[in-house]
This record gives C-alpha cells, sequence and structure tokens, in this order.
C-alpha cells in the first residue's frame, strides 16, 4: 500500500519516484515492493559514497532510526523525546540517529523505512542538544558516549548522524520528564525499529538482579578472605620448610 504520511496524497508523486515507482498510482493503488534490510556494513558503504539518497528504501532497526527534521525544544516534549531516542539506544546495544531523512510506513508491514533524504536546511546545535540531554537523562554521563557528526553529502544536502555508544557501564539510563511540577523517568530500550517504554516491574526486576549481583560478589569476596586467611595460618602454623599445602587443607577450614 502507499506509504503513509501526513501529507501523502499531496507528495504521492515524489515518494513514488524516491522508490522508483510509477508516479501515475493513486493512494488506493496497491505497490508491490520489497523493502530493504539495512546492516551496518550498508550502512558504512552508503556512508562512504557520501550519498544518503542511497538510504532510501532501507527499514529502521535496533540500530538504526530517522528523523526528517531536527528536534524543535521550544516545544518542552521534544526534551523529553530527544532523550527517550538516545537512552534506548544506549540501554540496548547501541546505535545511530539520522537526521534529515523522511520515514514512511505500508500497512501490511510493522516497521518504518526510510522515504526521503532531502537534508535539513541547516545544522543543529549540538551545544544545545548536549545541555538538553544532561538536564533530561539520569545518569547525565551520557553525553560521553554520544558523538555528533555534521555531513554535507555529494548532493549537497545536509545531516546529523548521532553515533549512540552501548557499552556505558552506567546503564540503565532513565529519560526524565516534568509534568505540573512534578518530576518522572522513563526507561526505554530500542526493540527492533522504536523505543519501548519498560514498565515499573521491569526496573523493579533490574534493581532485584543488582542487589543479588551485589550480594554475590560480596559473599564471593568473604569467600577468598578466607580462603587467603587459612593459607597463612597453615604456612606460619607449619614446622617443615618444604611442607607441600593442598586445596583441600585449605578449604576444610572455612
Amino acid at each position: 500500500n502507499i506509504p503513509h504520511t501526513s501529507h501523502a496524497p499531496r507528495r504521492l508523486s515524489r515518494i513514488c519516484s524516491n522508490l522508483k515507482l510509477p508516479a501515475f498510482l493513486s493512494r488506493g493503488d496497491t505497490i508491490r515492493f520489497m523493502i530493504k534490510i539495512l546492516t551496518k556494513d550498508i550502512f558504512k558503504k552508503i556512508r562512504k559514497s557520501n550519498d544518503f539518497g542511497e538510504i532510501i528504501g532501507y527499514a529502521e532497526n535496533s540500530f538504526f532510526d530517522a528523523k526528517g527534521s531536527s528536534y524543535n525544544f521550544l516545544e518542552p516534549k521534544n526534551s523529553h523525546e530527544i532523550a527517550k531516542d538516545i537512552t534506548a539506544f544506549a540501554n540496548g546495544k547501541g546505535g545511530f540517529l539520522l537526521i534529515g531523512c523522511e520515514t514512511g510506513s505500508v500497512k501490511s508491514t510493522p516497521v518504518d523505512y526510510v522515504i526521503a533524504a532531502d537534508g535539513l536546511t541547516e545544522f543543529p546545535d549540538i551545544d544545545q542538544m548536549g545541555k538538553i540531554l544532561e538536564k533530561n537523562v539520569y545518569p547525565n554521563s551520557i553525553e560521553r558516549f554520544v558523538e555528533y557528526d555534521k555531513i554535507t553529502d555529494k548532493r549537497g544536502k545536509k545531516f546529523l548522524l548521532i553515533n549512540v555508544n552501548g557499552s556505558s557501564e552506567d546503564k540503565p539510563y532513565l529519560a526524565k520528564k516534568e509534568s505540573n511540577d512534578n518530576e518522572f523517568a522513563s526507561y526505554y530500550v530500542r526493540t527492533n525499529d522504536r523505543g519501548v517504554r519498560h514498565e515499573i516491574s521491569y526496573i523493579h526486576e533490574l534493581m532485584r538482579q543488582g542487589i543479588y549481583f551485589e550480594s554475590y560478589l560480596r559473599n564471593l569476596t568473604g569467600v577468598a578472605e578466607k580462603i587467603l586467611s587459612n593459607s597463612e595460618k597453615l604456612l606460619q602454623a607449619s614446622t617443615r620448610p618444604k611442607k607441600a599445602i593442598s586445596a583441600f587443607d585449605i578449604y576444610q577450614n572455612l
């Protein structure tokens, strides 16, 4: 089916052109084509070619998100939106956000895919983005794991590529949101082609796992200290310089 966008009837001709489809099709007609699967190797080739027009037709996935325009921070909801998008990648395996590519969808496919790569009229303020993330993400160390790359491709189109490293030891990251002078926090993880918000039960389970693991480490440390203490006692008590001390001698005294 024709990709669904807010201005689909008006922009149908351009979308069909980008997808190399007949422009005379009406909205009720069925378009049969294969949505392309983006891999990291394919994206590297597109990046190397310096032509983001080649990304048209590729679907969003667990490591790739696309947005047609930059975040408008004059609207408070967008401060939470960028916090949600970035923390979802950081809480998962990382990924990248490409701003300047518009997405659409088809009824038979649940994922969004790139339908246009017209770029931005101007690059967004990177410093402002960093301050927004610092204010709206807890812990605010996330900024150390985010890289911004301003790109002008060979067509002269401007894009902002945001790379998010998923190897931070400060996980989980929470996206904060203010409402009626109250502050809320949500936990997002990138799943398939979108950031999925997890309920409080999931956060509680993470806390339980952390407490269990901390308790396990404490017990393990205690056992190690006892092993060292008993081995020292056996060495001191030995009257034979060459007496061999077995692991059994140490463990039976724990």
